[in-house]
């Protein structure tokens, strides 16, 4: 009987941890105070996904009053579902930076082949180091900066027409 018991605690035990170790994996949404809210886009130079002799700067952003930045990945299923309603906010007049993280550039080029490139420019960071200095830790991740470089919103999680009136509609207002 004391054997059952023991390798039923195991058993439960095996399972709860599997669970947590489960839900440590998926991408979860979040929006609003990060550590970068606040502060500046580092400094970067990183070359276009699409021309590898085309290199690009934290310049970039100082074109429009206001920008998104959206950190996507060719191996990001959730990235490229989310690109349609890019095309609706590019078609908007909303600029968008793409920033293709810890990709490989000819998927990254695939990608925007097959679902149309909805961004005005897409900076490659195959080991992520611009990624990583911006806090990002999953994809799809959106930040708005403004026409200084400084990051006034970061949300994690797919775009859609509910979360950019709840997260992002309110910046671009009257632009």
């Amino acid at each position: 009987m004391k054997q059952i018991a023991k390798v039923l605690t195991a058993i439960i035990l095996c399972i709860a941890v599997f669970f947590v170790l489960l839900s440590g994996l998926e991408t979860k949404e979040s929006s609003g105070s990060t550590a970068m809210v606040g502060e500046t886009v580092p400094a970067f130079k990183l070359s276009d996904v699409t021309d590898a002799s085309t290199y690009l700067t934290e310049s970039i952003f100082h074109n429009d009053s206001l920008t998104l930045l959206n950190v996507w990945a060719a191996w990001c299923g959730i990235c490229k579902t989310e690109h349609q309603f890019l095309h609706q906010l590019k078609e908007q007049g909303i600029p968008i930076i793409g920033l293709d993280y810890r990709d490989n550039r000819s998927a990254a080029k695939q990608v925007l082949e097959q679902t149309g490139n909805p961004y005005q420019a897409v900076l490659y960071d195959p080991q992520g180091i611009l990624a990583m200095d911006l806090g990002v830790y999953g994809t799809p991740t959106t930040f708005v900066i403004d026409q200084h470089g400084k990051i006034l919103h970061r949300f994690t999680g797919a775009l859609n027409e509910e979360k950019w009136q709840r997260e992002f509609a309110d910046f671009f207002e009257g632009k």
